[in-house]
């Protein structure tokens, strides 16, 4: 174990946590010792060269004050000052805490110094006033967490636990004990103290590089739902509605994981082609197969599975986390590789996300993205980061340069119509004609010789956007094609996409003539002229509508800043061309 000295003070008793911690970071591989401040003796001990603090010579000084307290005075009598003096006085907090951090570290510079977010009961004598009056706390509470983290972010030496985040997800009553305060000042319940140890000790694992290195997930009933050796690549549970929802949100939390630099590994007995084909053609799948830095799919038992792709990963067995719905591969994976961390698993597919999130805390947590990390992708960062480019003074065209965009464009199908049905009953600001459909009359139109069903998915630099685009064209009597529905998301509204998948299908179908309809109503105010931008002709108007036409629909170019792919079916198991 790691020896580890860690100096505690509080501006309220919090001896009592010295248990919970010593046990979060022996969990995690730290033999600890404490020094412990007495109550509300915080500023002597910091300010005093000669103290127990400084002969302690911590490694990590935690220094907890809670909000109650930083902000006695103005709790005691709420209605004596606004809004102004009330965020002055969060700054001036924040200001003298931020002192005493550096005089921590100018004496410990070798230490790291752990300052916390403050928090607030959120019922008080100001309820109903809080947010409706020139009285209130919370900005001034506010204007401090904001200014604390300033300072983390300038000073190495210091970090920020997201005290008041705990106690929001603890829930603000269970995070106090009102009883104890008044026995011992103490101000946290045993459940607070115990997340307080976890969230300290998570923090700590993070700050001296102790994390955990990679996930290795199963994949049937675990990455999705059902075994597609016996459902089929068109009755595993994944995507946009009910449980495939669960597994698809599961899967975007372990894309998050990636993101923050985590290795993804696949670590499942199943047929290999089966597996590959759901990985990297099933439209539900949030991560493919470049997402996993090594993947073990055959037959072999999960313990020699995990001990290869420690050999490819050059990684060691301590590193691994392993996730499996199963729990006879579960026991069998601790007996026979006690270093690799398997945790329960819950039953039930909604509660994949949570208990990630916790893995993550607890295993992942990480305190800065490096550039190493951010090669992987920042798709949290995605935009902002277009409107940063947006706003870079390049032009318009250099900026869809820059955005790399990818389109990928098939028809309707089993996998997609959902989706399709979704968009067309939520779609308002770019959507030509508004009209609403079912999945049952999305099936319906698909089967009809004369209707053509196509979906747009948008990738680019920053990241995958999903299913965002549907074009729907009804061939009438004379061979034309009637735009029935042109719809986009409006998230990619403003990059030209509606260009690239008109001209992408007029050139796929042989589209001469195109006829189009733009029927206004209170929201789609945006797109009333995009015929007239497109090259269409205003023909006539009927019943509210606007009707225009295209006579050489062929002409319509793809804008080169745009990477176009055409998927076609072959067959039903959901191969196709490109």
């Amino acid at each position: 174990m790691t020896e580890l000295r860690v100096a505690i003070l509080s501006s309220s008793t919090l001896e009592v946590i010295e248990r919970p911690l010593a046990a979060a970071l022996r969990d995690r591989g730290f033999d600890p010792s404490f020094w412990i401040a007495g109550f509300g003796q915080f500023r002597q001990e910091i300010l005093n060269p000669q103290s127990g603090l400084y002969a302690h010579d911590p490694s990590v000084v935690l220094l907890y004050l809670d909000g109650e307290d930083l902000f006695r005075d103005l709790l005691h009598n709420p209605f004596a000052s606004l809004a102004d003096q009330r965020r002055a006085t969060g700054r001036q907090v924040a200001e003298d805490v931020a002192s005493l951090a550096e005089t921590i570290a100018s004496r410990l510079p070798k230490a790291t110094v752990v300052l916390n977010t403050a928090s607030l009961a959120p019922l008080g004598p100001l309820t109903g006033l809080e947010y409706n009056s020139e009285f209130g706390v919370n900005d001034a509470v506010e204007e401090y967490n904001h200014a604390i983290a300033e300072f983390a972010r300038r000073h190495s030496g210091a970090v920020v636990l997201d005290a008041a985040g705990l106690a929001a997800t603890l829930g603000f009553s269970r995070w106090r004990d009102a009883r104890m305060w008044y026995l011992a000042r103490l101000r946290l319940s045993r459940d607070a103290l115990a997340a307080l140890a976890a969230g300290y000790a998570g923090l700590i694992l993070a700050r001296v590089g102790k994390i955990k290195k990679c996930i290795a997930v199963d994949l049937d009933n675990t990455l999705w739902g059902g075994i597609v050796g016996e459902d089929g690549f068109d009755g595993i549970k994944l995507g946009e509605d009910g449980i495939g929802l669960a597994f698809a949100e599961f899967q975007e939390e372990l894309l998050n994981l990636y993101r923050k630099g985590v290795l993804l590994a696949v670590c499942s007995k199943n047929n290999p082609d089966d597996a590959l084909q759901v990985i990297r053609k099933h439209p539900g799948m949030r991560l493919r197969e470049e997402h996993f830095a090594a993947l073990r799919i055959n037959w072999e038992d999960k313990a020699t599975n995990l001990q290869a792709l420690a050999e490819e990963l050059n990684i060691g067995l301590d590193s691994f986390v392993f996730i499996d719905d199963n729990p006879v591969e579960r026991s069998w994976v601790r007996q026979s590789i006690p270093d690799v961390i398997v945790p329960e698993w819950p039953k039930d597919p909604v509660d994949y996300k949570a208990a990630l999130l916790e893995i993550g805390v607890r295993y992942f947590p990480k305190l800065g993205i490096t550039a190493e990390d951010r090669k992987r992708g920042e798709v949290y960062q995605a935009q902002a980061a277009r409107r940063q480019l947006a706003s870079s003074g390049t032009t318009l065209e250099d900026f869809y340069r820059a955005l790399e965009m990818r389109v990928r464009i098939g028809r309707a199908d089993a996998f997609t119509i959902p989706r399709i049905a979704q968009l067309t009953q939520k779609t308002n600001q770019f959507n030509l004609t508004t009209r609403r459909y079912t999945e049952a009359e999305i099936r319906v139109a698909r089967d009809d010789e004369h209707t053509e069903i196509f979906w747009l998915e948008l990738n680019d630099k920053f990241g995958p956007s999903g299913v965002v685009g549907v074009l729907i064209l009804k061939e009438n009597v004379s061979g034309e094609w009637n735009i029935d529905t042109f719809l986009l998301s409006c998230r990619v509204m403003g990059r030209t996409v509606e260009n690239a998948f008109l001209a992408a299908i007029a050139q796929e179908t042989g589209a001469s003539r195109l006829i189009g309809e733009y029927l206004p109503t209170p929201k789609n105010a945006p797109v009333k002229d995009l015929y007239e931008r497109l090259g269409f002709q205003h023909s006539h108007d009927v019943d509210g509508r606007r009707v225009w036409s295209l006579d050489d629909a062929r002409k319509l170019e793809v804008p080169p800043w745009f990477e176009i792919t055409i998927e076609r079916s072959t067959a039903a198991s959901g191969t196709s061309e490109r």
